[in-house]
Formats: C-alpha cells, structure tokens, sequence
C-alpha cells in the first residue's frame, strides 16, 4: 500500500489538467478501522491489535500506520494509553468533535451571528414539537427537576459571577434535556452543534472584552428565563405542541435580545484565538 503514496492519476476523458489523487495508505487504513469502530466491530474502550500486527496485515511502514492513528485520534475515534501495555484505545467521539469542524466552516463561510440564531430557533422548535407530542415520563421528570434547580440556584443569588455562571449551565442543562428526549436524533444532534457553536461565539465574545455591561441587565432577566421553562414544561405536560412551540419561539428571541442586544448581528460569529 505505501508505494500509492502520493500518487495521482488522470482518467481518460478528464479536462486536460485535472487530476485525482489517489488516497494515501493511511487514509484508507484509517478508513477501515473507522468503520470497524463505528460498527462497533471494535468496541469502546476495546485496544487495537499491537502494531506489529497492524504493520503485518496491512503491508505498510510504522510512519504510515501512525499516520492513520494520527488521522483516527484527530477524529476523536481514537485515544493513544500511554505505559508498557499502552496503544491506540477506541473510543467514540462527543459531539463537540462536530462542533468544533462545523463551527469552523461556519465562521470560514461568513455565517452571521443572525443566521446562526436563526437556525438555533427553527431546530429547537421542532424539537419542542416533537417533544410536546411524545415526551417521556422520564422526560417529564428530568425537565421538572432542572426548572427547579434553575430556581433553587436563583434563590441562592447569581450576583456572584461563579453563581451567576453556575446558573448558566443549569439553562443550558434545560436546552439538552428538550433535545435529548424529543425523540428524534437526528435533530437533538443538530441543536447540540449549534448551541456548542454559540457558547463558543459568546466565550469569544467575554475573552475580547474587559468587562461585561450587560451582566445587570441579565441578572434582572434571569427570572423570567426560567418562570419561561416552567411555562414549557406545562405545555408539554398538556401535548399542546403548537403551544408550546409558539411559546418556545417568544422565549428565545426574547433571551437573544437580552443575552446578543450590544452585538453585531450581521458580523460573521468568532469563534477561535
């Protein structure tokens, strides 16, 4: 397989000077053992073959394996254990691997602040429909006891910016929940991405400034945030899908004029040093 490294090849019929390459030996390593994890052929957790019997089977040199490995552990499919009986471990990635490649597309696209949110909302919603329709009693219960930690913590005072920030994990602990239990996958991945995206947006955001001018007005709103979840948790409780989608769409733009009301919406989101 290394003797195709770096090769090209132009098919017959092409336009004159377009070319194909042909994918490296350890692209089309890292290729089979990443289906063999995400099949799970390999489990979690499970450690590959030792090298030499990778080195073996596949007809490669130890620079090219370890370059599949370096391909595989940038993917978030693999961890290298260090020590005597360390090696390249399986594992599956977290959804902020995804967050991470589609944040950086995003922001090398010019996507807008605005569009982002935009997209945030349209996805939530749906979640919310689906989870008005079909929630489960588990679901019921998680939801009810995060509106009441949001309360507790409330009650406790946020004025501190450790409480405060606290505070602001329990709402996005809420925004997991309507994703994580609206039954439907596909969607709860896509609202996970974007909200990664936009915490990442707004930490940019604190990092460039030296203090934070809105913190009073947020502080003052926070109430309302989470008297907003309580609404939503009855909604569902009642399946009054439109509703509740109706409701859950007031609520975000009313938070993104609270939490976004001194930024640039038209400016591409910033996400990285």
């Amino acid at each position: 397989m290394d003797a195709g490294d770096g090769d090209v090849w132009s098919p017959g019929g092409t336009r004159a000077g377009k070319i194909v390459r042909a994918p490296k030996a350890s692209e089309k390593i890292a290729d089979l053992l990443r289906g063999q994890i995400v099949r799970g052929e390999i489990a979690t957790g499970q450690m590959l073959p030792p090298e030499k019997t990778l080195i073996q089977n596949f007809g490669v040199s130890r620079p090219t394996l370890r370059e599949a490995f370096r391909i595989l552990e940038s993917e978030g499919l693999i961890s290298v254990v260090t020590g005597s009986h360390g090696g390249p471990q399986a594992r599956l990635p977290g959804l902020d691997v995804a967050s991470r490649h589609i944040g950086q597309y995003l922001q090398v696209h010019g996507t807008t602040l605005a569009d982002l949110l935009e997209a945030r909302s349209d996805f939530e919603t749906a979640c919310v429909r689906h989870l008005a329709n079909r929630c489960p009693p588990a679901g019921m219960r998680a939801l009810k006891a995060c509106v009441d930690a949001n309360r507790l913590r409330l009650a406790q005072g946020v004025d501190d910016p450790k409480d405060f920030a606290t505070w602001v994990g329990l709402t996005g602990d809420f925004h997991e929940l309507i994703a994580q239990y609206c039954g439907n996958t596909t969607l709860a991945v896509q609202v996970g991405v974007l909200h990664d995206v936009l915490a990442a947006h707004r930490r940019m955001g604190i990092r460039q400034r030296t203090e934070d001018a809105e913190m009073p007005s947020r502080i003052s709103y926070a109430p309302r945030v989470v008297a907003g979840y309580q609404t939503l948790v009855e909604l569902v409780e009642a399946k009054d899908a439109r509703g509740a989608v109706d409701h859950w769409r007031r609520h975000l733009e009313e938070a993104n004029e609270v939490i976004y009301r001194n930024r640039d919406r038209n400016a591409t989101i910033d996400l990285f040093e």
